[in-house]
């Protein structure tokens, strides 16, 4: 109230002071008009009377009687500062000044510094006003011409004024002014004091009045609050206080009631939770029986990847012990650092909460290392209000069964090469020997022959069966595209080792015999027999003789067919019927080997990119995936061709890529041979069927040792034929017999 006060006091102060200031500038400005009003009219009327009664004095020159007029006006006049009349000539007849300057002296009025060019300008019948600086002071000075009876003029009268009463005026006005402020606010200031004094005593005794039991209400408050149940307030005020205090009082009667039955209860409630802490750590113990003994690992990491204490207690002893607040990143990178910063990577991309939580889950590691064991991760997502809250990590130890499906791998891969050396064995033989021969070259150190080399040993594993190997080769085609140089030999060990073990493996089937052998069917022996007893020439037997130890082409053409029938199946596109036709060709299974080891490479091609899935060829009202093997003989030539009737080959892909590595790529041929480019491929990602751009590269380089060439064929939507022509050499038995027992023609044996 006081503060109010005193606000309003100082707010009518001020505004009390400053309307007194504009109405004391309003009574100045009035005040100095009036005044300068005044003053023009005396000087006005002063100049005009005498400009008139000058007029006959100057047309008779009566030099004396003007200047005794001027000096008599300025003599009798206080205000009056100067008075001067010149004609025409500027010569002043009459001059006076309040310093005593006369006419005497014919100069001294020049002293004036009157600009009569400007006073010439104006009109000749009207007093001309100005206010100026002369002579030391201030003054109104009043100027008319005096003109004869026939408005000739005569010459100039002038008389000055001083402001000295305008300005003794004016200060007296201010001074009456600042009287009067001062009284008001002396007065304001006396009633505003008189007010907050007022004020401040009636708020006193209002407070005292309304303070004292609101004391009493405040120290009950506490007093209950410590614990005094039983205290109780009296507040004998008349108003809402009073009020306010029998409120108090009841509600202290009800909190002592309530706090009774509190304790009642709370007796009853702390036997209910010692029984409730027995069972929870009954509960616990299970749970840490269970925590302990367990085979798999439980651990809890919070959004920020902090390792909650809660674990099994298998964890410490797979990868040691670890104090609260540690990283589970820091924790695991001591024993796999890649699993580490994989799973660095996709744990932020999870809590970002961007992608799909499935995806992220599906992408983090599956597999972590340490010492030699394997373990499978598993991971659940925390969730709270729908967001990420953490991540348990279950962890098992897949050791065993890695060796055992490792075992079972190795026992199959055993399996295929006896299946296989069974059904083929001049074949299986021969693809063997290409083998090692190619796995000596991965061994050269020559980046280009260890890509090429590793790319076809795997096709021909998948040709025959080698899982292992295959993956082997695999893993190892990772790394060197990786590493980008050649791999040392520790990088190939488990490879070579693999490879041995199938070699061993392969001279245990074949015994003391080893590759000495040959087979033969009996048809082969029952034409033979036939043949000399129907008298052929000796050179028709002799070519019979010579082209058992040739083989079928029907053999490696089949073995292509199975593996890309398999190799369909797996990709899920479907079951492959396969056509093939040998039109009863045999070839030297040494000098041919290579070509059929790497024709694995055109087979996988045309499953992957050639044929298409079940849903596109019904789109495409095709009834099934087609894949034609063939070989023949013609104009001394042999031709080998691998059609698929797919999609065709995607030229624009091929240019593309074409363009990329800065290859030819204006005609169809030119793409056709970019095709087999080492490098080039329209995969976007590397598979384990295809993607490196690799394999083409190994056919061509094969295909033009033999001194042959390639053609492809290809119709959108129709398919695409892989042609491969080679000229036969007059050097020797060749090719044997067609399937009717007639000689299909003459060449060279390789």
């Amino acid at each position: 109230m006081v503060g109010t006060l005193v606000v309003v006091s100082a707010a009518t102060l001020l505004v009390v002071a400053g309307l007194n200031v504009l109405a004391s500038s309003k009574t100045l400005k009035t005040i100095e008009g009036h005044l300068r009003a005044s003053i023009e009219h005396k000087g006005t009327g002063l100049v005009a009377n005498q400009a008139l009664g000058l007029r006959d004095l100057v047309m008779d020159n009566s030099f004396g009687d003007v200047a005794r007029l001027i000096e008599r006006t300025v003599e009798e006049d206080e205000q009056l500062v100067y008075g001067l009349f010149i004609d025409e000539a500027q010569r002043a007849w009459g001059f006076s000044t309040r310093q005593g300057q006369t006419a005497k002296d014919q100069l001294a009025w020049k002293h004036l510094a009157i600009d009569l060019g400007a006073l010439n300008g104006a009109s000749k019948g009207s007093v001309q006003v100005g206010y100026r600086y002369v002579l030391g002071q201030n003054v109104f000075e009043f100027s008319m011409p005096v003109v004869d009876d026939k408005g000739a003029p005569l010459g100039r009268l002038f008389y000055a004024l001083s402001d000295a009463p305008l300005r003794q005026a004016q200060a007296e006005a201010r001074a009456n002014s600042r009287r009067t402020l001062l009284v008001s606010v002396g007065l304001l200031l006396l009633l505003g004091t008189v007010t907050v004094v007022t004020g401040a005593v009636r708020s006193r005794r209002s407070a005292a009045r309304i303070t004292q039991p609101l004391t009493n209400l405040t120290e009950a408050v506490n007093a209950l609050a410590s614990g005094n149940h039983d205290i109780r307030v009296e507040v004998g005020s008349g108003d809402e206080i009073e009020i306010l205090g029998r409120a108090f009082n009841n509600m202290a009667a009800e909190l002592k009631d309530s706090y009774e039955r509190l304790e009642s209860m709370n007796r009853t409630l702390e036997v209910k939770v010692q029984e409730r802490t027995r069972e929870l750590a009954e509960r616990n113990r299970d749970m840490r029986l269970v925590m302990d003994n367990v085979n798999q690992g439980f651990l809890t990491v919070s959004v920020g990847g902090i390792l909650a204490q809660e674990r099994s207690a298998i964890v410490d002893h797979w990868f040691g012990s670890y104090e609260a607040g540690t990283v589970f990143v820091d924790y695991i990178v001591k024993s796999d650092p890649m699993y580490a910063l994989s799973f660095k990577v996709g744990y932020d991309a999870l809590v970002e909460d961007i992608l799909p939580r499935e995806l992220c889950i599906e992408q983090m590691p599956a597999r972590l290392r340490q010492c030699g064991r394997e373990y499978r991760c598993s991971y659940f997502a925390i969730l709270k209000e729908d967001r990420i809250d953490g991540l348990l990590i279950v962890i098992n130890d897949v050791t065993s069964e890695l060796l055992h499906a490792r075992q079972e791998s190795e026992r199959n891969e055993i399996l295929a090469l006896f299946e296989a050396l069974t059904k083929d064995r001049t074949g299986f033989l021969s693809l063997m020997d290409e083998a090692n021969e190619i796995v000596r070259q991965v061994h050269s150190g020559d980046l280009a022959l260890q890509e090429r080399g590793l790319h076809t040993l795997k096709g021909n594993a998948g040709l025959m069966g080698f899982g292992v190997v295959g993956r082997l080769c695999q893993q190892a085609e990772d790394e060197l595209a990786e590493r980008g140089a050649a791999l040392p030999a520790e990088a190939l060990a488990p490879l070579d080792e693999r490879w041995h073990t199938l070699n061993e493996a392969l001279k245990t089937f074949l015994g003391d015999k080893g590759r000495d052998v040959l087979e033969l069917s009996t048809k082969e022996i029952e034409r033979l027999e036939q043949d000399i007893l129907a008298g052929v020439p000796t050179s028709r037997v002799l070519d019979r003789l010579a082209s058992w130890w040739l083989e079928s082409a029907e053999l490696p053409l089949r073995r292509l067919g199975r593996y890309a029938a398999a190799l369909t199946s797996r990709l899920g596109k479907g079951e492959l019927r396969v056509d093939i036709d040998a039109n009863g060709v045999r070839l030297a299974p040494k000098a041919w080997a290579g070509f059929w080891s790497d024709l694995v490479h055109v087979v996988r091609n045309a499953v992957d990119h050639g044929l298409e899935t079940p849903v596109e060829r019904q789109a495409a009202g095709k009834a099934s995936s087609k894949l034609r093997l063939s070989s023949a003989v013609a104009n001394r030539k042999l031709v080998v061709e691998i059609e698929d009737f797919g999609r065709g080959v995607n030229w624009r892909a091929v240019a593309k890529a074409a363009e990329k590595m800065g290859l030819p790529s204006a005609t169809e041929e030119d793409l056709a041979r970019a095709m087999f480019e080492s490098g080039l491929t329209t995969s976007r990602e590397v598979t384990t069927i295809s993607g490196r751009g690799i394999g083409l590269c190994a056919v061509r380089e094969q295909v033009e040792d033999l001194g042959g060439q390639i053609a492809v064929i290809s119709n959108p939507g129709q398919g695409t034929c892989f042609r491969f022509t080679f000229p036969l050499l007059d050097v020797g038995p060749r090719f044997g017999v067609d399937a009717s027992g007639k000689t299909a023609d003459k060449g060279a044996a390789a």
